[in-house]
C-alpha cells in the first residue's frame, strides 16, 4: 500500500484540496470487500441537503461519541446533512487527531476514520490512538477494547533476523500496511507504517449501507469554476492552487462536482498593520469572492478580527464551520516584515478507505 491510498486529510492534504482547472476532482476513492462500501456515497441522487453547519450532533449514538471527545478537548461538529446521514468532524491540536464521523439521521454510527497527525515517536502515536478510543468508540462499545488492542499488538512488525547488519527500510510499496479486525459491532481497519506506528483508523457498522452521504456546501459557497474566475479577475494565478505574488495570498480548494466544500486560505500582513498598504486585509474587507454574500460579511469580520489581533479561533460562523491558525509570517513578497493567517472555512467530505 503506498501512502495516497491512506487517505487522511493530514496525509495527503496537497493531494486532496488540489485544484483542477476544469473544476473536477474526484473524491473518495474506495476499496472492495464486506463492510467496505458504501461504494460511491456522494453519486446517488441529493436527499435535500443541508451544508448548514451546527454544533447540535444528532442524537443516539453519535451524541454519546461526540460527548467523549468533547470532554477530551476536541471541537465537534455537524458539518452537512441529507435525509439519510450526517457528517460530524471533530478536531484538536492538543492530541494531534481528527475524527470524521458519519451517522444516519437516528445518530447510528456507520462510518468514521481516526487520523492520526505526525507524532514523535510509536508510543506517542499509540497513546494518542489510545485516548482518542477511550473517549470515543470504546467508550460506546467498550466490549470491543479486547480486540482493539490485539489490533494494535498485531500490526507490530516481528523483528528480522539480519546478522550482517540492521534491517533497512522497506520499498514505497510496501512501508504501509492494513490490519484488520471484526466484532459483533463495527469492523476495525488500522493503517500504520512499517514501523508499527498507527497512521489511521477506520471504522465500519453493520448499519452501513450503500446510500447517499451528505455532501452539500452550497449555503457558503461558489462552484469552484466561479471562484477560479473571480480570483483571476483579483490577480491571481491558478494552477494547483491559486497564488497573488504581489501579496503571497494562496487560496486551496476541495470541491465535488464543481461545487466547493472547503477551502484554505494563507495570507501574509504587514506586521505593522498598515490598512492602506495590506492588500490581503483589503481582500478580505471587500468581500471574499468564493463565499455565498450570506456569510461573506460575517466571516470576513472574524477573519479580519484575528488578522487585526493576530490570534486564533475556531467555531461556526453563519452556519460555516471556520478554523483561523495565527502562524509566523515572515517576510512579504516586497521584504516587509508580515504576520500569517491560515484559513479555514468548511469541511472536507470524508473519503472512504
Amino acid at each position: 500500500m503506498t501512502l495516497p491510498a491512506l487517505h487522511r486529510r493530514r496525509l495527503v492534504t496537497a493531494a486532496v484540496l488540489s485544484i483542477s482547472l476544469a473544476g473536477a476532482i474526484t473524491v473518495g476513492a474506495t476499496r472492495h470487500g464486506q463492510l467496505r462500501g458504501p461504494s460511491a456515497p456522494y453519486d446517488h441522487s441529493g436527499f435535500a441537503e443541508v451544508s448548514v453547519a451546527t454544533d447540535d450532533i444528532v442524537d443516539g449514538h453519535a451524541s454519546h461519541v461526540v460527548a467523549g471527545l468533547r470532554s477530551s478537548g476536541f471541537w465537534c461538529v455537524q458539518a452537512r446533512s441529507n435525509d439519510r446521514a450526517v457528517q460530524i468532524a471533530c478536531q484538536t491540536p492538543g492530541i494531534g487527531a481528527d475524527v470524521d464521523m458519519i451517522a444516519d439521521t437516528s445518530g447510528h454510527v456507520l462510518y468514521a476514520d481516526i487520523g492520526l497527525g505526525p507524532a514523535r515517536s510509536i508510543d506517542t502515536a499509540r497513546s494518542r490512538l489510545d485516548r482518542v478510543l477511550d473517549h470515543s468508540f470504546l467508550r460506546l462499545w467498550p466490549q470491543d477494547r479486547a480486540a482493539v488492542d490485539q489490533l494494535i499488538r498485531d500490526a507490530q512488525p516481528t523483528p528480522g533476523f539480519f546478522p550482517l547488519g540492521g534491517e533497512a527500510a522497506p520499498d514505497a510499496d510496501d512501508q504501509f500496511s492494513t490490519h484488520d479486525e471484526r466484532t459483533a459491532n463495527a469492523s476495525w481497519s488500522l493503517s500504520t507504517f512499517y514501523t508499527g506506528q498507527p497512521l489511521a483508523l477506520q471504522i465500519r457498522t453493520p448499519d452501513l449501507r450503500d446510500r447517499s452521504w451528505p455532501r452539500g456546501g452550497d449555503h457558503y459557497a461558489t462552484a469552484t469554476s466561479t471562484a477560479v474566475a473571480a480570483l483571476r479577475a483579483t490577480g491571481f494565478t491558478c494552477a494547483s492552487a491559486c497564488y497573488r505574488a504581489r501579496d503571497g495570498l494562496q487560496v486551496r480548494f476541495t470541491e465535488h462536482r464543481d461545487q466547493i466544500v472547503a477551502a484554505h486560505i494563507t495570507l501574509l500582513s504587514s506586521a505593522t498593520g498598515n490598512r492602506t498598504t495590506d492588500l490581503s486585509g483589503q481582500w478580505i474587507r471587500d468581500g471574499i469572492p468564493f463565499l455565498e454574500c450570506d456569510v461573506r460579511t460575517a466571516i470576513g469580520l472574524r477573519i479580519e478580527e484575528c488578522r487585526v489581533e493576530r490570534k486564533s479561533w475556531r467555531g461556526v460562523v453563519a452556519g460555516t464551520p471556520v478554523e483561523i491558525r495565527s502562524v509566523p509570517g515572515g517576510l512579504l513578497p516586497d521584504g516587509r516584515a508580515a504576520t500569517g493567517l491560515e484559513v479555514s472555512v468548511g469541511i472536507p467530505l470524508v473519503d472512504v478507505g
